[in-house]
């Protein structure tokens, strides 16, 4: 696939596991969505294309059935632990990573008067306690599949994930701890109305709330 630089633009052909330029290929070409280069978000992908290399996350798929265009960007997204998001016409992704820097604050002020909800979702006897996730064994060339678990877990009802692009055990084990770790830690969901505020962050942003009801914070 063509690699893109900001110094140099895009490249030649050459042999690339980057999950980065599967998704810019996906996009740009032919057989994809045919997009030229100012409707798709290059720099996020440098930028995550650093990160990944890192990380030692690559994606290694064959697509040999017909989808859509955002169903192949999707997967080889997930396999980064991103996901694709249209915004002003422009294709982006955006990975699940920390944030220090809120983008925008919401306080009583600017967030419309009994909108604010937070909703706990709790554990029942049928919520997944591990993740087994299927990947593609380099040395079988054939699908495998390893669980894993958080610290505690009786590993009693495993969630399945099937991480299409995946080859590396180490990669599959990591995106199903953090699955885990989603399933076990991300039980409140805090929804509120705003008006033009609501334009400052995107898809993924950090933002910071200030409000009387949960007594998060100090506001006047």
């Amino acid at each position: 696939l063509p690699v893109w630089s900001s110094e140099t633009g895009w490249s030649a052909l050459q042999p690339t596991r980057s999950i980065a330029w599967a998704f810019a290929d996906a996009a740009r070409a032919s057989y994809g969505a045919g997009l030229p280069d100012a409707q798709i978000d290059l720099a996020a992908l440098a930028r995550l294309d650093s990160v990944w290399a890192a990380r030692g996350d690559t994606f290694n798929g064959v697509f040999d059935q017909n989808l859509t265009v955002w169903d192949a960007l999707g997967q080889i997204a997930r396999v980064g632990r991103a996901v694709p998001f249209l915004q002003g016409g422009i294709v982006r992704i955006v990975r699940d990573e920390p944030r220090a820097v809120p983008v925008a604050l919401f306080s009583t002020r600017n967030i419309v008067r009994n909108s604010l909800k937070i909703q706990y979702v709790m554990p029942g006897d049928a919520t997944a306690d591990a993740v087994t996730v299927e990947y593609f064994n380099p040395k079988s060339w054939k699908p495998d599949e390893v669980t894993v678990a958080l610290a505690g877990s009786k590993e009693t009802k495993p969630a399945r994930l099937k991480l299409f692009g995946c080859t590396d055990k180490l990669q599959a084990m990591r995106e199903g701890k953090y699955i885990a770790a989603a399933n076990r830690y991300r039980r409140r969901i805090v929804t509120f109305r705003t008006e033009l505020e609501g334009l400052i962050p995107t898809y993924g942003d950090l933002v910071a709330i200030s409000h009387d009801m949960p007594q998060w914070g100090t506001s006047g």
